[in-house]
């Protein structure tokens, strides 16, 4: 019986089957896109996990966090800051501190259906390590590279070391602060802000055009709240024996200091209302 004859290759080649190609090819976009859904790829202005220094900002880094899906919601992860820094922003903010965290985790969604994109521009001059978001909308071109920033408009929530401090400034909305042990400076107005179990040395509040009930599980060494057309509570620990160094300034407004209040205590309070209510109540 005859065999055909097999056709001879040339010695050192081996033939690639066409199906092997296009198993290797459908694999590699795979991981590929994995990459870019779980945030964990760099783009082209470094702002991908692990990403380099932004150039033109000395001292200035990228924290890598920041995907752009289809749900119009971005998850956020980044290593963990002295300070972290909200400017601007609006909408929803909820920041809660764990004490067993040691990153800065969250979401950040966009109501209006967009597609979000958030990143974490990183600060470490005067040996402090500042951590700030900046929000943006994708302009379409599928790569990041048409990001435009914008304010954080949305609903924007963070867990937190502990003791990361926080600076904010909101324009609008609701904020909800909770557990947070670090230098505070919040600025709100035309917003609804609540804090539970604050425990920070040191804390600055304005509050304009707004209502806000502070809540402390410890005693600040000091406290400044400035509120202008505003409804504020501050509640405040009182262990026994203990009282506040309470100095009030206040223009066609109601204030009610319901704490102990002594000259030279070592916790200081200073208010500064004007029109509006502020009462400080035992917590």
């Amino acid at each position: 019986m005859e065999t055909a004859d097999q056709p001879v290759h040339p010695a050192g080649r081996r033939t690639t089957r066409p199906g092997v190609l296009i198993a290797v090819l459908v694999i590699a976009l795979a991981v590929t896109a994995a990459l870019v859904l779980t945030g964990h790829g760099r783009d082209h202005s470094g702002s991908g996990a692990g990403g380099p220094a932004d150039k033109g900002a000395p001292g200035a880094g990228s924290a890598g966090f920041g995907s752009t899906d289809p749900d119009a919601t971005a998850r956020l992860h980044a290593d963990a800051a002295d300070l972290l820094v909200l400017e601007g922003v609006s909408g929803r903010v909820r920041i809660t501190a764990d004490p067993s965290a040691h990153t800065v985790s969250g979401t950040y969604h966009r109501p209006d259906g967009g597609a979000a994109r958030v990143r974490g521009v990183v600060d470490d001059a005067a040996g402090l390590r500042t951590l700030t978001l900046v929000c943006g909308t994708d302009t379409g071109d599928g790569g990041g590279g048409g990001d435009t920033a914008g304010s954080c408009a949305g609903d924007l929530t963070l867990t937190v070391p502990e003791k990361t401090g926080l600076r904010l400034r909101q324009t609008s909305g609701e904020t909800l602060l909770e557990g947070l042990g670090g230098r505070l400076t919040v600025d709100v107005a035309s917003d609804r802000l609540t804090a539970h179990a604050l425990h920070p040395s040191h804390a600055d509040f304005a509050v304009t055009s707004s209502s806000a009930d502070l809540g402390f599980s410890a005693a600040p060494d000091t406290l400044a709240v400035v509120t202008t057309s505003a409804s504020t509570a501050v509640r405040l620990p009182v262990p026994s024996g203990d009282a506040y160094a309470v100095t009030t300034a206040a223009t066609s407004a109601d204030v009610q200091v319901k704490v102990p209040n002594r000259d030279g205590a070592a916790h200081r309070v200073t208010l500064t209302v004007h029109s509006g209510s502020l009462a400080v109540l035992p917590a």
